[in-house]
């Protein structure tokens, strides 16, 4: 039975791996646009522009490869100083870059990979004449790409030879694939293909010398080899784009077809083989040697790069993996309660000291298994240098892009959901927020705006902030707006920090006319319920015609979370760890009762407004002798939650609950016990929400 790979998984990895090189891509342009100076930078995406259309080669996507490749061209000619870098230049790239991402997304839909999309020609076609527009005086595009392609002399022309770039010449190609290239999802066959897309195979003999006997056989190893002459009018790079992801292990050579007898001695040398067999070989293949001087070897075309990832070593695993281990780690946590749970009451000393070295283990697998979806928030950073410059450059403004924390880590199912609603915020800020130069310089501030976007971990939370300082919110318009759509009344009187809050009500809009990127009054509310829904907050700091920041505070998992157990009666409930500050004793009457709430409580000296979930869940049962109080905090505000028992710290696995409790302001979700009784977990930033919502009430009405 033959052995085969699913050349479609691998195409998978091609169309994942192409996204992400085409957001290099973007980085990189927009980098050189501040400085077209940076040849680290224009390297990187020529690199990755070279990179992806070797990718597409190697699986046949034609359409993909032969666009790329004028745009490779002239990042090539970039780079060897034969024309310059500048904002129209930066603009096409760019234009040229989301017409790659577009046929990946159309090739993976199912599209022919072998000819464009109908709906995507007019554009290819435009942006294929402007890039030939900077390739009317070239040369061979490919001629200097030869010397960065490997580590050997640059080659010269077979003498008497004047071939130019349309006449073809003839290489001799020597590959030896590792042994472990099918285990390591490698499909040789393809390259083959590729290669008859721009040249042709003269002569191909199959190298079996290191087949062994029958009985020694491992099917799932690779004893190939082969030696192909073949003729082209491409250069040496593009010829090396066809093996561009040859495993490590394999070895390839590409040699001009004529070559002095010594430069054909160092080939027969290299190649694994007996000199002899080699040489048979090479001739079989019809290898001439007249005199000539030509000597191309490529020992291995990834040494360098294997040398600088060395000790990086990663593996690309599906979400859908990491969410399915995720979830029997979750499982495994509410079994081991469980067994906690019956060595305890078993009173078997023994028992319990086994089954708490396994709970220990648990909490590092736990740990290792989350971590593995923590993901830095700066790839989604990045993103927001294109959508700023491409809208200000609209508007007529100047704006500045700052990025702060890129390197802080939360749960890649949580980056996934906040991008809405930060584009949403950074658009509503390019709009409303920032000035134009005229206005700014009219005010007294710089013609260029800043927009800063920062990340940084808080209590068990990450807080992402997105900043300007452009015109601030008027409260005198939002309470304008908010009393002529109802939403609050003449009579009520509410803070700063309340009236920020009211741009979150539906269709809430102060802009004076409706554009294209905002004014609507559709969107900031999404954005709150986008990440409540993430188990987050959003506040709003603003200072009119400073500035204004908003902040979202994220749980940094939706998973498993540590948690402290507290009992009302003969009920549990679970307090998110991350929010406890300390637990204190509460003396007898030492707390006002009014309605569902407490008033506060005096620590040292300091007020604490507090809620006693007694009162907050009407639990009926009798109020116990001694009762505690678990000081919590979230944002900058520090309350007291009052509760009958203490039952310490445990792991709580996260449980939605159905809409039945989507009213309750004070429970986020729900956990299963040892004992297999449900918890309820508190929503503390909603539960303080309300406890500040309350005190202000009541100190304006005893006022």
């Amino acid at each position: 039975m033959a052995f085969e790979l699913d050349l479609e998984a691998a195409r998978g990895v091609f169309f994942t791996e192409a996204r992400q090189l085409l957001g290099e891509v973007e980085t990189h342009v927009l980098e050189l646009e501040k400085d077209p100076t940076d040849t680290d930078v224009l390297n990187a995406a020529f690199r990755a522009a070279h990179t992806i259309k070797g990718s597409a080669g190697v699986f046949g996507l034609a359409v993909i490869t032969h666009f790329v490749h004028d745009l490779e061209t002239v990042l090539d000619r970039v780079r060897h100083g034969e024309m310059g870098f500048d904002v129209t230049m930066s603009s096409l790239v760019l234009e040229c870059r989301d017409h790659i991402s577009e046929l990946v997304d159309a090739i993976e839909a199912g599209a022919d990979p072998a000819q464009t999309p109908e709906e995507l020609q007019a554009m290819q076609s435009g942006l294929t004449q402007r890039l030939k527009a900077y390739l009317t005086d070239a040369a061979d595009p490919g001629s200097g790409q030869v010397s960065a392609a490997h580590d050997g002399p640059k080659p010269d022309a077979p003498a008497g030879s004047s071939a130019g770039p349309s006449e073809s010449k003839h290489w001799q190609i020597s590959v030896r694939l590792g042994q472990s290239t099918l285990c390591d999802g490698f499909d040789p066959a393809p390259i083959l293909g590729f290669l008859g897309t721009f040249g042709e195979s003269v002569c191909t003999i199959p190298v079996l010398d290191r087949l062994p006997a029958f009985e020694q056989l491992d099917p799932e190893s690779c004893y190939l080899g082969f030696e192909l002459h073949f003729k082209t009018s491409s250069s040496l790079a593009e010829i090396q784009d066809a093996f561009e992801f040859l495993t490590e292990e394999s070895k390839l050579y590409i040699t001009p077809h004529q070559c002095t007898p010594e430069q054909y001695q160092v080939l027969i040398e290299a190649l694994p083989e007996a000199p002899v067999r080699a040489e048979a070989l090479l001739q079989l293949a019809g290898f001439a040697r007249p005199e000539a001087v030509v000597s191309v070897a490529v020992a291995h075309r990834k040494k360098s790069a294997a040398k600088s990832v060395q000790g990086t070593q990663s593996i690309r695993v599906p979400s859908d993996k990491l969410d399915a281990l995720i979830n029997l780690v979750g499982e495994l946590v509410i079994a081991n309660a469980g067994t906690v749970e019956q060595a305890r009451l078993s009173k078997n000393p023994g028992m319990v000291e086994a089954t708490s070295q396994v709970a220990d283990l648990i909490e590092e697998i736990r740990d290792g298994a989350l971590g593995l979806r923590m993901v830095q928030i700066g790839e989604t950073f990045q993103r927001f240098q294109r959508v700023v410059r491409d809208l200000s450059n609209g508007m007529g403004k100047q704006i500045q892009l700052e990025i702060s924390g890129e390197e802080t880590e939360l749960d890649k199912s949580v980056v996934e959901k906040i991008g809405d609603p930060l584009m949403h915020l950074v658009r509503n800020a390019l709009d409303h927020g920032l000035e134009t130069p005229e206005e700014r310089e009219a005010n007294g501030k710089s013609q260029t705006g800043k927009l800063s976007l920062n990340a940084y971990h808080d209590s068990g939370h990450i807080v992402i902030e997105v900043s300007d300082d452009g015109r601030g919110l008027s409260r005198e318009r939002i309470v304008a707006k908010a009393i002529q759509s109802g939403i609050v009344s003449p009579e009520q009187h509410l803070t700063d920090a309340e009236v920020n809050m009211l741009i979150f009500a539906p269709g809430f809009s102060t802009a004076a006319e409706v554009t294209d990127i905002s004014g609507r009054g559709v969107g900031m509310d999404v954005v709150k319920k986008n990440i409540e829904a993430l188990r987050g907050s959003v506040q709003v700091r603003s200072r009119e015609g400073a500035g204004t920041t908003f902040e979202i505070r994220l749980p940094l998992t939706l998973a498993i979370i540590d948690g402290f157990m507290i009992g009302v009666g003969k009920e549990i409930y679970v307090i998110p760890l991350g929010y406890v500050r300390e637990c204190l004793e509460l003396p007898s009457h030492a707390i006002q009762e009014n309605e569902r709430m407490d008033l506060h409580y005096d620590l040292r000296g300091e007020f604490l407004p507090c809620v006693r979930l007694r009162t907050l869940f009407k639990n009926r049962g009798d109020t116990p002798r001694r009762e505690n109080i678990i000081v919590v905090s979230f944002g900058g505000v520090t309350a007291g939650i009052v509760a009958d028992q203490l039952h310490g710290e445990s792991q709580t696995v996260i449980k939605p609950l159905g809409a039945l409790f989507e009213a309750n302001r004070a429970i986020s979700g729900a956990t299963i016990m040892g004992n297999g009784n449900v918890a309820l977990i508190i929503d503390v930033p909603k539960l303080i929400g309300e406890v500040i919502k309350l005190t202000r009430t009541f100190n304006s009405q005893a006022a």
